[in-house]
């Protein structure tokens, strides 16, 4: 982290002058060391001090520093730990266990050390960045909405406040969608807020039946126009589009009485969403969750005005891979990548895109760096299985797919392409259990088909004739949804 350089200037140079003779020399040696982006030849100093002066704080704290910086997270909260059973009060190293926690995924465990370090500094900008992260990780959008606000206040240029309140907008908005689609799933709000998700997803089919759906329960929802105008334009029907657009105008509401719709046309977001506000009515729950969705959209707007960052990165590729785009995605992830080179996350959802992208030959290599790394998830195991399934190379496919199974039994995909990659080397009678196992979620009917297959190289004619029926209700049906999502439900207005 180097907004914490200061601090371990501040703290490193005490130690030199508390001690004598060897101990003071191997302590500015430490010291040197972490400064000049080495600690971890400076954490085998520190620890033989820490063993000459086990109550020394002071020494302990430079350990925690030390093991932070070399990213070994686990060590660092340990001695942190230890430093706050000998100055309980000492913000620094609540400031190092809390982020540690973060760093190592304990989010729920960071919040109270980082609460301390504000409770003493309440404007110190890096506790209050990684509690809005914690708590946004931990989906307590509310809080985190509150903290990166204050974040905003002190440091309005970094990219990480304007990030993390797109997302914190973003999770209240997708929390509201839910409870609406929980609790009215069949109101005319749902099906308007369905249709934009789709829009969004390039699903146009899919969007103009809902928007349609919308306009059926009621017929002067605002903004549904708007969006079919969208459809229309994006599928090549301008004089439609042209239709709806003139609609949703003869449809603007009335003002005079105020109401939330005017709220929402008039950009007062925060009047739509203010504390203590009745969320009980599918009206108010639809305008609410628009609202939090455009304070999303401003903003990544801001985020995407200033000088190019990790963040802004990152959110376009986000966006870029919701949209069904995923070689332009990996672009974004790649840039990323460029300034985050060791996160994990970055690196296999790069892999991801490039997998669904079809560019296989540039996945490769990202996935097998990834793997030598000693990270064994799911994620990486498996796209390095299909992978390799899709480069025709199933022998080696298996153990990664068969890891991905010893790891989640329940992640249906790899057992699918475990069936596949059995069935291609030979062996349909293993592969017979993968592939009905996958079953459920056979979006283009490819395990039907294996399956099929797989009963007739074993002989087992009778399964293997209905299995053949149903890979041809799932092929016919897996085709008649793809039209249906793309452009097929599109009619005239």
């Amino acid at each position: 982290m180097k907004s914490m350089k200061p601090i371990l200037l501040m703290l490193l140079a005490p130690v030199l002058w508390s001690q004598a003779g060897d101990t003071t020399e191997k302590a500015r040696r430490a010291a040197e060391l972490v400064l000049a982006g080495k600690p971890e030849e400076a954490i085998p100093l520190y620890r033989d001090l820490v063993r000459a002066l086990p109550n020394d704080g002071g020494i302990l704290l430079n350990l925690s520093i030390a093991e932070f910086k070399a990213k070994r997270y686990g060590d660092a909260a340990a001695h942190a730990d230890a430093v706050l059973k000998i100055q309980p009060d000492s913000p620094v190293a609540n400031l190092f266990l809390g982020s540690s926690y973060e760093e190592l995924g304990k989010y729920a465990m960071a919040l109270e050390p980082l609460e301390k370090v504000l409770a003493f500094r309440p404007q110190d900008r890096n506790a209050r960045l990684m509690l809005a992260e914690a708590l946004l990780n931990l989906e307590r959008y509310e809080q985190a909405v509150a903290q990166f606000e204050n974040a905003r206040d002190l440091v309005p240029e970094n990219p990480k406040v304007w990030y993390g309140l797109g997302r914190a907008y973003e999770g209240l908005s997708e929390k509201l969608f839910q409870q609406l689609e929980t609790a009215n799933p069949e109101s005319p709000y749902w099906h308007a807020l369905a249709a934009d998700s789709y829009l969004k997803q390039r699903r146009y089919g899919s969007a103009f039946t809902h928007y349609r759906l919308a306009l059926a329960g009621n017929a002067t929802l605002s903004g549904v126009h708007a969006g079919l105008s969208t459809v229309y334009e994006r599928t090549g029907h301008a004089d439609w589009a042209n239709i709806e657009s003139q609609r949703e105008q003869q449809s603007a509401p009335d003002c005079s009485k105020g109401g939330l719709v005017c709220d929402f046309a008039e950009r007062r977001f925060r009047e739509i969403i203010q504390p203590g506000k009745s969320l009980t009515t599918p009206e108010t729950q639809y305008w609410t969750c628009k609202a939090y969705a455009e304070m999303a959209r401003e903003a990544y707007a801001r985020l995407l005005q200033m000088p190019p960052s990790l963040e802004a990165h990152l959110h376009k590729a986000k966006t870029l891979e919701a949209s069904a785009l995923a070689r332009e995605a990996a672009v974004e992830w790649r840039e990323a990548l460029r300034l985050a080179p060791d996160d994990l996350r970055i690196g296999t959802a790069l892999a991801w895109s490039l997998y669904r992208a079809g560019e296989l030959d540039s996945a490769l290599p990202i996935l097998r760096e990834l793997l030598s790394n000693g990270t064994n998830t799911r994620e990486l195991n498996f796209l390095y299985g299909a992978t390799l399934l899709n480069l025709d190379e199933p022998e080696k496919a298996i153990p990664f797919l068969e890891s991905v199974i010893r790891l989640d039994n329940t992640f249906l995909p790899a057992h699918a392409a475990l069936g596949q990659a059995l069935l291609q080397i030979g062996k349909p009678m293993l592969a017979i259990r993968y592939l009905k196992a996958a079953l459920p979620e056979d979006e283009d009917a490819t395990t039907h088909f294996g399956l099929f297959r797989a009963y007739q190289l074993t002989g087992q004619t009778d399964l293997a004739a209905h299995a053949k029926v149903e890979y041809q209700e799932a092929l016919s049906a897996a085709e008649t949804n793809q039209r249906l999502q793309e452009t097929g439900a599109i009619g005239a207005p």
